[in-house]
């Protein structure tokens, strides 16, 4: 009974090692028998704006003997992928794509997209002993320019950043109550606020709206005390009147420095942003 125990056990781990050993086929360099690309995505990295630029990196087996990527709308994709089928699909990606240069054989291989907009899909095909697809999908962070203009710093932040800066303002596309200075610290590194549902009129009858800066941090450090953040007054609790914009866009912001200590220095005027005629 002990013998037919063992017999069947070991039986048992040799089927269990067969059906291993067939699942992982592909896994060993040199043992696969069709092509295959795997896709990992990645936020996009300076210089590169994340809004509308993503990174991917294409991975492909060792019977792969081409692989080529094709970038469209997903609206575009989803119909055509529906019209051709799979098999059709992957035939479209490789007569319509970017032939991708080092995809032969196992190997790596990183790519930026850029400028992208709306919702997109990022189709890599792979070629040898027959196709497969891989996919991933993007959805672009997208903004409007609505505004090119000066903003002028008051208090601490002009003896921080200077007198002033030329500055771009957009909206948001699918949001039109966020709004963002473009690259204002750099590449890729924006000041953003919010407008409320707050209106008013100022002393001449003309409408404004009042807007919120959350708390943010700048690319620059204040010595021994480290990060420079800044938020408008209302938000740091540091003033009570609020910060906001008119309907040309010329915005009055009360805006706090501070470090985690402690804010750098008290609110003594608006920063103001004053669009170009």
């Amino acid at each position: 009974m002990k013998k037919y125990i063992y017999g069947l056990f070991f039986a048992l781990v040799s089927v269990a090692m067969f059906t291993a050993c067939s699942e992982d086929e592909g896994s060993d360099i040199g043992s696969d028998s069709q092509a295959k690309a795997t896709l990992y995505q990645y936020t996009a990295t300076e210089p590169n704006d994340a809004d509308t630029d993503t990174q991917i990196r294409i991975a492909t087996n060792s019977a792969t003997q081409s692989a080529y990527l094709l970038v469209e709308k997903t609206a575009d994709y989803e119909s055509r992928l529906t019209q051709l089928g799979e098999e059709g699909y992957k035939d479209y990606v490789v007569e319509n794509g970017e032939k991708i240069e080092g995809a032969e054989g196992a190997a790596n291989i990183d790519k930026t997209i850029k400028s992208l907009s709306g919702d997109n899909t990022i189709a890599v095909v792979a070629v040898g002993g027959g196709k497969s697809l891989a996919t991933v999908q993007f959805t672009a962070n997208s903004w409007t320019t609505v505004a090119e203009g000066t903003y002028n710093f008051s208090g601490a932040g002009a003896q921080l950043f200077g007198a002033s800066k030329p500055a771009t303002l957009q909206v948001n596309d699918a949001n039109p109550k966020l709004f963002r200075f473009k690259n204002f610290w750099g590449t890729g590194k924006h000041m953003t606020f919010n407008l409320t549902d707050k209106k008013g009129t100022d002393q001449n009858g003309l409408t404004i709206t009042q807007l919120v800066v959350p708390e943010q941090a700048t690319p620059y450090t204040y010595p021994n005390y480290g990060t420079i953040y800044y938020a408008d007054g209302l938000t740091r609790k540091s003033v009570n009147s609020p910060s906001f914009m008119y309907d040309d866009y010329y915005c009055m912001i009360l805006m706090q420095w501070y470090v985690s200590a402690s804010n750098l220095g008290q609110i003594t005027d608006y920063d103001t942003f004053e669009p170009n005629e």
